[in-house]
């Protein structure tokens, strides 16, 4: 299994449940798969849930998506009305074309966001991700990378947090709260 950051490092970089829950989510412009502004402000009013991960990842960034998928189908009605969307971690193999690919296999509604590093290293601190590419050999290279689910309420902050090996009940229970949630 890929390397993983855990979420321990997020409240170790000094943010707690309580008070994360409390911060507005930050906000950042990308590209979409389509080549579409993807900024987070502009989706007020809808609920989102937000990872970084990357289109080569083996395990962890495809587990999120299947898992997400399922638990919107699982709930259906509003929980469609979430938005979706993978921050890339690996901005140099993960082209618009890429991501495209990668997230519709999921949901034809799942975003895939990039940009340049210089555009997304900011993000990444905003959001505490960590990641770091590790040795290539013959097959590529593979990227250990935090592993957080951030959940986003309609008014924009914080709701909660998950991680990709959260069990597939707690995962339809966060979605159930973000889509109830009138804030």
């Amino acid at each position: 299994m890929l390397a993983v950051l855990t979420i321990s490092s997020l409240w170790a970089c000094g943010a707690s449940a309580a008070a994360a829950s409390a911060r507005t989510a930050p906000d950042f412009t990308l590209s979409d798969q389509d080549g579409r502004p993807f900024t987070l402000s502009h989706y007020r009013g809808r609920p989102v849930v937000l990872f970084f991960g990357y289109t080569h990842c083996p395990d962890v960034c495809p587990t999120i998506l299947a898992n997400l998928k399922r638990a919107r189908d699982v709930i259906g009605g509003k929980a469609h009305d979430v938005v979706v969307a993978l921050v890339t971690v690996d901005p140099e193999r993960d082209t618009a074309a890429e991501l495209r690919q990668f997230v519709t296999v999921f949901d034809p509604s799942f975003l895939g966001l990039r940009g340049t590093r210089a555009q997304l290293e900011p993000i990444y601190r905003a959001y505490h991700v960590r990641y770091a590419k590790l040795a290539e050999n013959s097959a590529g290279y593979l990227v250990s990378h935090t592993a957080f689910v951030y959940y986003i309420g309609r008014d924009g902050r914080f709701s909660g947090y998950g991680t990709w090996s959260d069990p597939q009940e707690t995962l339809q229970e966060d979605l159930r709260d973000i889509v109830a949630s009138h804030r």
